[in-house]
């Protein structure tokens, strides 16, 4: 009997990480679309993937950091890498493709990437 008890509350602890993975999942995708837009790129949804999974201590314990990464395109034809980190469900840092301007001066602006740190969530 307390071997049934043990192995569905096993089982809930293992649905209930995997919801909550998958919901920060989703809310990276979010942030990623809102930052690709902001971008001037389009993120090819199906190409976001958990790439890292560590551990992380933090002032409130251990937090799940994950980086995912993803595709993303210029004009339709090309795949580019980028990536967002998340610290628990907030956002950390990230790395965006930016799409060419005409006042840009460097030669090979599709290889430049915006890479940026905040302690305040994207929503």
């Amino acid at each position: 009997m307390t071997g049934t008890w043990i192995g569905l509350l096993l089982i809930g602890a293992f649905v209930w990480l995997w919801m909550a993975a998958m919901a920060v999942r989703e809310r990276a995708i979010l942030i990623g679309q809102r930052l690709c837009r902001e971008a001037g790129v389009q993120l090819l949804d199906q190409s976001v993937t958990l790439k890292r999974l560590r551990l992380r201590r933090t002032s409130g314990g251990l937090t799940a950091a994950r980086r995912y990464t993803f595709e993303v395109s210029m004009d339709g034809a090309d795949r580019i890498g980028g990536h967002i980190d998340m610290l628990g469900d907030r956002l950390q840092s990230w790395s965006v493709p930016m799409r060419a301007t005409e006042s840009s001066l460097l030669p090979h602006p599709t290889a430049i990437t915006t890479v940026r740190s905040s302690s305040e969530p994207v929503t």
